[in-house]
């Protein structure tokens, strides 16, 4: 029997129509949106407008795609109505949001997972095969950066959203959530979900500094933030969240190990190098192939990642990124921001686990 899906989002979670659809053994049968608009092009698929009836479906999986702020809130509703859950970036915006969470997936013993994709893209399977095969070492030092200028996607009246450059155009147009309840930093999983999967790590204590707005004081009270991670093995992480700047998507991370380092960036395209003292040519950098952003399989990474997270769902074995990974990738950029607004302050990471111990 196939399991029946539900995705509620229609923006980006029109991706995970299409991604569930090519999966083995489930089919979406429900979507939800408030936006009657985005349900065109869905036929043969059941619509709601509202969330509490699309959970009345009785829906094996649901997958949370919709604006940050109600993550927690509906994927708490969906465990109470015994339905699996794999949730969109952050998962979470707060420390009690994430015991709810922790404390409802240990009650029901249903699956939760992040949606972390990145861990899924061709270039970090090749670093992952790099670093299984020691050619890093142990990674002591890391770097991550995903600055994006977003000001278009922050304004929205009825015709839909308002470029940044004619708001004055506009002036019926009112903030979207990714401007009122968007803290840069807290959007932290894309880069550091790869860095602790590639060390094995877990974030302990947080620095965090932010840059006020001045690129769209208009917009958002802060532009850009950064944090200072220091790990479980005693690693330290940097990381670098902007959202109002003039800077288009782009990602970066900088890996340094005992044995040898990678660079990352993807600004337009995607360019890696690395070095490492197992058969590296001494104190050069090589520069990895184009087709080392590819995953070999040729498939996409959000149709690898629900096609296994379907499976622990249909075998009831751990999912790929477990509740308590979901939370190491989330609640460091949650620290980072309250200790940006204590002036820098270091603070404690909690660690959520029965006992406070990681599985190794």
């Amino acid at each position: 029997m196939k399991l029946r899906c539900g995705v509620v989002g229609l923006g980006r979670g029109q991706a995970f129509v299409k991604a569930f659809a090519s999966i083995k053994d489930c089919e979406v049968v429900a979507v939800c949106d408030p936006n009657p608009t985005t349900f065109e092009g869905l036929s043969g698929l059941k619509t709601y407008r509202d969330y509490d009836r699309f959970l009345d479906d009785r829906l094996d999986i649901v997958a949370i795609v919709s604006p940050g702020p109600v993550h927690a809130r509906q994927t708490l509703a969906a465990l109470e109505r015994s339905m699996n859950v794999i949730c969109e970036t952050p998962c979470v915006y707060s420390t009690e949001e994430a015991r709810a969470v922790v404390k409802a997936v240990e009650k029901t013993g249903l699956k939760y997972m992040l949606a972390e994709n990145y861990i899924w893209m061709g270039w970090f399977t090749a670093l992952q095969e790099m670093a299984a095969e020691g050619k890093f070492g142990e990674i002591v030092y890391a770097e991550g950066d995903y600055t994006h200028d977003c000001r278009d996607l922050m304004l929205v009246d009825e015709s839909g959203f308002v470029p940044y450059a004619e708001r004055d155009r506009h002036p019926n147009a009112v903030k979207t959530w990714r401007a009122t309840d968007l803290p840069p930093i807290q959007y932290c999983s894309h880069t550091l979900g790869p860095i602790l999967r590639l060390s094995d790590d877990r974030v302990i204590s947080a620095y965090g500094l932010s840059i006020m707005g001045k690129a769209a004081p208009d917009l958002v009270p802060t532009d850009l933030e950064s944090a200072l991670l220091e790990t479980e093995k005693g690693a330290v992480i940097r990381l670098t969240n902007g959202f109002t700047v003039a800077h288009p998507a782009a990602f970066y991370y900088n890996l340094v190990g005992t044995r040898g380092s990678a660079k990352i960036l993807r600004a337009g395209k995607t360019t890696a190098k690395c070095w490492t003292e197992l058969g590296g040519k001494s104190g050069q950098w090589e520069e990895l192939p184009v087709d080392f952003t590819r995953r070999a399989d040729g498939r996409s990474d959000l149709e690898v990642m629900l096609g296994e997270f379907v499976e622990s769902v249909r075998r009831d074995t751990k999912p790929p990124i477990d509740i308590h990974e979901s939370m190491d990738m989330t609640l460091p950029g949650i620290i980072a921001h309250q200790s940006g607004l204590q002036g820098g302050a270091k603070l404690e990471v909690p660690n959520l686990r029965i006992g406070g111990k990681r599985a190794l």
